[in-house]
């Protein structure tokens, strides 16, 4: 629940219960490991169940017991219904969900991709955001109110060229929060679009693996990675993931709806 200032309170001291969902890639796992930490109860979802059952073992203790793992794609409308219907079931409450779901996508000219590959990037990053969101949103308006942080990019700010499905559905991403953050505020829950910045972990460093690749749009991109990374355009991991605790629990309901950079919260402490 949170309160006036959307400072997060809980309820009859229990710890607050948090879904991750792509919780097994680089930034999930550090915001898992962070949250537990932090004395969250937590939910961790993705697609594989041994990379989850992993996870889960290396965490660091947690009040409220191990987490609850929840092998879905969450993509799937029904399988995110289901999965986020079984966490509450478990846990009796939901209060905040980060929405860290997706993939990069095709790489290339626009129009030599196959447009079946291109719309399946765009779909499995715009319905991993929208179908846990709408699953997840009556569940905590049952308890008064809860948060919704979508790990976003600032390539659905700017173009993005040669992965024009990534940027779309990443547009598409922070249009929708924007509206649901309207839409669910009389219900106490905060929405808001996150960009991490460019983070060693996960699908940056697998892309910087590609420098030497022989395809030059991927070898472009991995290049491009690495010169951000050389003038000291990155962001570190821990700060990254101080951001989306900050979401989490500080006072936060200014903030609601917007597209934020990890720069955007530390201005707002």
């Amino acid at each position: 629940m949170s309160s006036d200032d959307g400072t997060y309170e809980s309820v009859a001291g229990d710890p607050p219960v948090a879904v991750i969902t792509g919780a097994t890639g680089g930034l999930g796992a550090a915001i898992a490991a962070a949250c537990a930490e932090r004395g969250f109860r937590l939910a961790l979802v993705a697609r594989t169940r041994s990379a989850l059952e992993h996870l889960a073992a290396a965490l660091p203790a947690q009040p409220g017991g191990p987490a609850s793992t929840v092998c879905a794609d969450v993509s799937d409308m029904a399988a995110a219904a289901t999965a986020m219907q079984k966490i509450y079931a478990d846990f009796g409450r939901i209060d905040v969900l980060i929405d860290n779901a997706g993939v990069e996508g095709p790489i290339g000219l626009t129009w030599e991709i196959p447009v079946e590959q291109w719309w399946e990037a765009v779909r499995v990053n715009t319905l991993s955001t929208v179908a846990t969101v709408h699953a997840v949103i009556p569940l905590m308006a049952r308890h008064g109110g809860g948060r919704v942080i979508s790990i976003s990019s600032a390539a659905g700010r700017r173009r993005w060229p040669t992965l024009s499905s990534y940027s779309v559905a990443k547009a598409a991403g922070i249009m929708f929060i924007e509206n649901i953050a309207s839409e669910s505020r009389p219900y106490g829950v905060l929405a808001f679009s996150l960009h991490p910045g460019i983070v060693t972990t996960g699908l940056t460093t697998s892309a910087l693996g590609e420098t030497d690749s022989t395809d030059p749009w991927r070898r472009r991109r991995a290049l491009w990675l690495r010169e951000q990374i050389e003038a000291g355009r990155s962001v570190p991991l821990p700060r990254a993931v101080s951001a989306v605790l900050e979401l989490a629990t500080g006072p936060a309901a200014d903030l609601s709806g917007r597209y934020l950079t990890v720069e955007d919260i530390a201005l707002s402490r």
